[in-house]
């Protein structure tokens, strides 16, 4: 059955109404990146053009013809982001009219369930389960670390010590409270993505810590609540979460899918890897990638697994269908404490959805899947090309190597995936992309 992909990542209701450059930059990448989600005859809406050469790379990759792929792109010069609005506008609507004729034929695949995708699937004549509660919103319960405090909380999920505040008056009392237990606390904006809304706070000089922009050593006495409320909240957004910050010995997530049927399907587990920065006034941990799968011991992963499944029982309650993804750590003292979820598409979700159409929904008893970001090279075709004459390039007999996933050419780097045998031979590769 042929798809509507609809790669509206990055909407209001994912990251809030104010994105800045960096965030509005990942949120227009991403739809490259997205693409990897294409098979034979999709029809892809993205809010940037898609070049022909990844497009086609995509399908001889993962064994399709890409140019049976429609792309439908917004012809407005607006920031790239697929807003309702945008969705919902006459002529993109009658883009997709002309290109699904038989429109009970095909299904909807949106990176994020808005209202706006539910009204799509209404006036395309396309039943999708779910919609009745993506048309009141409800997929924003999901996407919230406030009402993720509250929904986990019902579900009994271990979390850290934390509360929800809404004035600056509530701000001051939380952080006051909560930071006798570890010495730090970490400050959330409610509906922040990717850590950028996040700052720890911390009664010792310390290096950049994972999970926030910004570590800052904090004279308690002097702390002045009103200051961070003002830095923190937007106009659109006047929610903070405050909770006690623990340091971790491991960082991962749990991806799920919540079938039309209601059944709920584990997708994958992977372990978030960051790294300092060269630059030492950078307050924040870069991003280096995923792993999949997670390492994590055995008990450990059931652990998780059998808590994170009582929160998807939850939001497959409500009413919401589709992926979720959970974030959760081992802190150092050996305590199982998560952090957030998301209903929408993860950054695991293309890794494994590549994984599986290339090595079987197996694969993660058999190899490594490791991403690995900011590799140099000026483009795509660039990074094609040196990986081909290196001998690094992805080989299908061989099942490993090295794909590039997407090109930043604004930054002069390439997000790339590589497929090895064990997390040695993933790390080599890794090691040869980053210092060529």
């Amino acid at each position: 059955m042929p798809r509507i992909l609809i790669m509206n990542a990055g909407t209001p209701q994912m990251s809030g109404a104010h994105l800045t450059k960096a965030q509005l930059s990942l949120a227009a990448n991403s739809a490259y990146r997205s693409a990897w989600f294409a098979q034979e005859g999709d029809l892809l809406v993205s809010p940037v053009e898609i070049p022909a050469t990844l497009l086609s790379f995509i399908g001889a990759t993962l064994n399709f013809d890409a140019s049976s792929l429609h792309l439908i792109v917004p012809t407005t010069r607006q920031p790239a982001i697929l807003d309702d609005c945008t969705l919902l506008s006459k002529t993109i609507v009658e883009r997709i009219e002309r290109h699904t004729p038989q429109n009970s034929a095909w299904r909807l695949y949106p990176c994020y369930s808005t209202e706006g995708v539910a009204r799509l699937a209404a006036r395309l004549g396309i039943p999708k389960t779910g919609d009745d509660f993506a048309l009141q919103r409800g997929p924003d319960l999901l996407n919230r670390k406030s009402h993720f405090r509250q929904l986990a909380t019902s579900a009994a999920l271990p979390l850290p010590q934390g509360s929800v505040a809404t004035d600056p008056h509530g701000l001051s009392n939380a952080i006051t409270s909560l930071r006798f237990e570890t010495g730090m606390v970490i400050v959330k904006l409610d509906n922040g993505a990717g850590g950028v809304g996040n700052v720890i706070l911390t009664s010792n000089k310390s290096d950049p810590l994972p999970g926030a922009r910004d570590t800052r050593w904090t004279s308690w006495p002097s702390f002045d609540p009103k200051a961070l409320w003002s830095e923190m909240t937007t106009a659109s957004c006047k929610t903070l979460v405050v909770e006690s910050y623990h340091l971790a010995r491991s960082l991962f997530y749990l991806e799920y899918a919540i079938q039309d049927d209601a059944s709920i399907v584990f997708i994958n587990s992977g372990s978030i890897r960051l790294r300092k920065s060269t630059d030492r006034s950078e307050r924040a941990l870069i991003w280096t990638g995923l792993e999949l799968p997670s390492d994590l011991k055995n008990e450990q992963w059931l652990t998780a697994q059998a808590h994170a499944y009582r929160f998807v029982a939850v939001a497959r309650d409500l009413g919401y269908r589709g992926m979720i993804n959970i974030d959760a750590i081992f802190a150092k003292d050996g305590r199982l404490l998560f952090n957030e979820a998301n209903g929408r598409w993860g950054g695991g979700s293309v890794l494994h959805n590549i994984a599986t159409r290339l090595l079987g929904f197996d694969y993660s008893g058999r190899n490594v899947i490791l991403s690995v970001r900011d590799v140099r090279s000026a483009s795509f075709q660039a990074a094609l090309d040196r990986f081909v004459k290196e001998g690094l390039l992805f080989d299908r007999t061989r099942k490993e190597g090295v794909i590039p996933l997407a090109a930043d050419e604004d930054a002069g780097t390439v997000e790339c995936v590589v497929i090895a045998s064990d997390r040695s031979a993933a790390r080599d590769h890794q090691h040869k992309l980053l210092t060529s």
